[in-house]
């Protein structure tokens, strides 16, 4: 298998997610406050060290991309970030981030998770359309993804049981010309 090599922005960088990184995973996969808005797969159940260790060693490369979020300066592992649905033969696919750790949210971090996530689909990947959806009740995702280019496409109605109720999720995309466009 070909060495990931590391992207890296202003202040962060992402590399390859790896059975180390179980124990950190864990902990913030088990944080209802981190996860709360993320997708069922992830909010809905308790995750063991040993769950997280099986799921980091079938990671399918064809299909998702996962990273760890490393801040530069200190070298402190903030959050997890990644590409997943990609299908070669359309060219697609779908961004997901958490700054898992609580005291580095904030502090602009999502924007530059997204311009590194972006950077990777569009130049490494070649991907066409990359896609992203947040709740209504992420704010703080739904500015991020906007700011980044991204276009609202749709709403999925009810679509997450949140706490005990319904929300909307929105359903946004990105395509290569539209990213290159901007960057101009």
């Amino acid at each position: 298998m070909k060495k990931m090599k590391r992207i890296v922005e202003r202040r962060l960088l992402l590399r390859a997610v790896t059975i180390r990184d179980a124990p950190i995973l864990t902990k913030w996969f088990n944080h209802q406050d981190n996860v709360r808005f993320m997708s069922p797969i992830i909010r809905g159940r308790k995750h063991t060290l040993r769950e997280i260790k099986k799921e980091i060693k079938s990671l399918d490369r064809e299909y998702e991309r996962s990273f760890m979020v490393v801040e530069k300066k200190t070298k402190k592992t903030i959050g997890y970030a990644g590409i997943d649905d990609i299908f070669q033969l359309d060219k697609r696919g779908e961004i997901y981030f958490i700054i898992g750790d609580k005291s580095e949210q904030g502090k602009g971090y999502g924007k530059e998770i997204v311009a590194l996530l972006l950077e990777y689909a569009f130049h490494k990947l070649r991907l066409h359309s990359v896609s992203a959806s947040a709740v209504v009740e992420n704010k703080a995702s739904l500015a991020i993804l906007v700011k980044s280019g991204f276009k609202r496409i749709g709403v999925r109605r009810d679509y997450n049981n949140i706490q005990g109720k319904y929300v909307d999720e929105m359903l946004f995309d990105l395509l290569d010309r539209e990213y290159f466009r901007k960057r101009k």
